[in-house]
């Protein structure tokens, strides 16, 4: 059974694109790395485990998705701070405000951030990815890039696919 479940996720990483390559950061628009940064989210047929937060926070981050679509990345801060003041270790809240960081160019409060959200919230699923790939984008930008194969084995430790069925 482990050696199918270790199987699966080399597969899984064999198949996917190399989120681990080195980008140069100048090249890169804040927009560019969020966009990888949020393509990565999601993996076909992966096991999940999430807490459900407070309605409350949910409308919070919702309205700060929503302001950030329409351009206005100050009031979808100030949204995401109030989710944070609701619940202080919101991880997704937390890795919101770190992509808003990477957007104004905040690099080291994009690190941080992301590094606070992997901290409080799941080590598995695309909050995990969305966490290092902020960490991994912002460093690339402050010219402190993570090793390739730091990065590579932080993504496959956040992925859990179930094992094929025969």
């Amino acid at each position: 059974m482990k050696k199918t479940c270790v199987l699966a996720v080399l597969v899984l990483c064999a198949c996917s694109t190399r989120e681990d390559t080195a980008v140069n950061a100048v090249s890169m628009t804040p927009e560019d790395m969020l966009a990888k940064i949020r393509a990565n989210a999601e993996v076909q047929n992966e096991v999940m485990f999430q807490t459900m937060p407070d309605d409350a926070i949910l409308d919070l981050r919702d309205q700060a998705r929503q302001a950030q679509a329409d351009g206005d990345v100050e009031t979808a801060r100030r949204l995401l701070e109030q989710a944070l003041a609701v619940e202080g270790k919101d991880p997704e809240a937390m890795q919101m405000l770190a992509e808003l960081a990477i957007l104004q160019k905040s690099w080291a409060a994009a690190e941080r951030m992301a590094l606070q959200s992997f901290a409080s919230g799941p080590k598995l699923g695309g909050l995990c990815r969305r966490n290092w790939l902020t960490v991994h984008y912002a460093k690339l930008a402050q010219g402190q890039p993570m090793a390739d194969h730091q990065l590579a084995k932080n993504l496959t430790e956040c992925t859990i696919v179930p094992p094929a069925r025969l």
